[in-house]
């Protein structure tokens, strides 16, 4: 499951709200791809806290999720990690 914790609106895209967001998910395999939040696009720097792990991630302008303390790259299309 996914939450928006906080977002900061950066623009209109496509009929889509652009943002910078602040998500909180219950597993990494939770992480959702740029455009998987309701009419949202997520941007760069949008980070997710993993609430089972304490894990921190930051969003990359390739739609990867980095974890901000080991530097694992995570793919939510479902690309390799």
């Amino acid at each position: 499951m996914v939450t928006i914790l906080k977002e900061k609106f950066r623009c209109f895209e496509d009929e889509r709200s652009v943002v910078v967001a602040e998500l909180a998910v219950d597993e990494k395999t939770d992480l959702p791809v740029p455009d998987g939040i309701s009419g949202r696009l997520l941007s760069q720097g949008t980070l997710a806290w993993e609430v089972t792990t304490g894990a921190l991630y930051g969003l990359t302008s390739e739609g990867k999720w980095i974890d901000q303390s080991s530097g694992e790259e995570y793919d939510p299309s479902g690309g390799e990690e």
